[in-house]
């Protein structure tokens, strides 16, 4: 494996840490104020073609690659999602999402498309929002949306319910919406859980996540600070967790102070080299220097994540997606991706990156065979298809 499967996590009606959506390697995560689309992207994502399915089609992919979901999607923004949900008494599903995510292509491919996700949805106002398109970038802005897929659910005057983040497996979407439906509030949960146990740093590490999510900047410094005083040395694995968030949600996503970012993030790496967050700190650093226009200084923080372990596919893979996301270093990240292809020639993620690298490289004909073996190695996946049709258009149809 590349990159690691999206595993169930009802969020924020379950709040957990994985949400740390800057860090995890495993999860898309929101880019920062650059767009990080390719020059010539497909349809709006996700899946926009799944919005209005032609007559008479059935849910699921279509041979071609095109997919028609189970969702009747709404068309318009979320002014007029909100509209008509107060006007049928409904709550409001949002899809938030970017094409490039592969969680979302799993929403999209394996659960929007069932019949009993498309019925319970149904109870829904649904919206498809690209994270990076039209009202994306603001929508993300407002709800704080830190990681992709996130799936907010909104009552009809806007007000966030609740929040899933990563691809689901559909019973656990859909016991994780019935009971955000029900009127839940994770946040008080989570107050009255520290409240009883103050010493308990995990619910309280949790709850500072929460705090950040809403925005509650304050609340959630003093939680994660908390934290970090009573794990000194990390022994619970949660002081790095927390000095991460601090930096990730509060510093560089509140504040928008890349600079305070980094040496937050440089501080954790020196105060415990051993923890899980260190080597991911690198991306995130580099990601904070690439905001300051530091490129050169970006990519040397990516190069010295991918030294950290030469044998770590996962590292090489990171570095691609840093570069392909940002326009800033494919021809090194183009290198270290070729490295992981050579370590696992039959993962076809890899195989797609190699294309997105090549085309922005101006390398059409390698582009072109990268993705047709991505294709190869994964037949079924729609995703692929309508990837092959774009490459193919890209390098002049040959």
């Amino acid at each position: 494996m590349v990159r690691a499967r999206a595993v169930v996590r009802p969020f924020l009606a379950a709040l957990s840490a994985p949400l740390v959506g800057a860090m995890l390697m495993s999860s898309c995560t929101a880019p920062g104020p650059k767009a990080d689309a390719p020059e010539v992207a497909p349809k709006a994502a996700p899946a926009p073609e799944a919005v209005n399915p032609p007559a008479g089609a059935g849910p699921g992919v279509q041979s071609d690659g095109e997919i028609v979901s189970a969702v009747k999607w709404i068309e318009g923004d979320l002014e007029a999602a909100l509209a008509a949900a107060k006007a049928a008494g409904k709550l409001v599903f949002v899809d938030v999402g970017a094409y490039w995510c592969p969680p979302c292509r799993e929403l999209d491919e394996k659960v929007f498309t069932r019949p009993d996700v498309g019925a319970a949805l149904a109870d829904y106002v649904a919206l498809h929002v690209d994270a990076e398109k039209g009202e994306g970038p603001e929508l993300v802005a407002r709800y704080k949306v830190q990681a992709y897929p996130t799936l907010l659910v909104l009552d009809a005057d806007g007000v966030e319910k609740g929040r899933l983040v990563d691809a689901m497996e559909p019973p656990a979407l859909l016991a994780a919406l019935t009971k955000i439906a029900a009127g839940g509030n994770v946040l008080a949960e989570l107050e009255q859980k520290v409240a009883a146990a103050p010493d308990d740093l995990q619910a309280r590490y949790e709850l500072g996540v929460a705090y950040a999510l809403a925005a509650r900047r304050a609340e959630a410094e003093a939680a994660f600070e908390r934290v970090i005083a009573g794990d000194p040395d990390n022994a619970k694995g949660l002081a790095a967790k927390a000095m991460r968030d601090r930096a990730a949600f509060l510093v560089a996503k509140l504040d928008r102070d890349s600079e305070r970012a980094i040496a937050l993030y440089k501080e954790l790496q020196q105060k415990f080299p051993a923890a899980k967050e260190t080597i991911p700190a690198f991306r995130a650093i580099g990601r904070e220097l690439h905001k300051l226009g530091r490129d050169d200084e970006a990519i040397a923080s990516l190069q010295a994540m991918v030294a950290s372990d030469q044998n770590d596919v996962d590292l090489k893979s990171a570095f691609g997606w840093f570069a392909f996301r940002e326009r800033c270093g494919q021809a090194p990240a183009l290198e270290a991706v070729d490295a992981a292809v050579a370590k696992q020639p039959d993962a076809a993620e890899l195989h797609y990156l190699r294309a997105e690298l090549q085309h922005q490289l101006g390398r059409g004909a390698e582009a072109l065979a990268a993705i047709r073996e991505a294709a190869r190695l994964e037949p079924e996946s729609a995703f692929y298809k309508r990837q092959v049709r774009r490459f193919t258009e890209l390098s002049g149809g040959t």
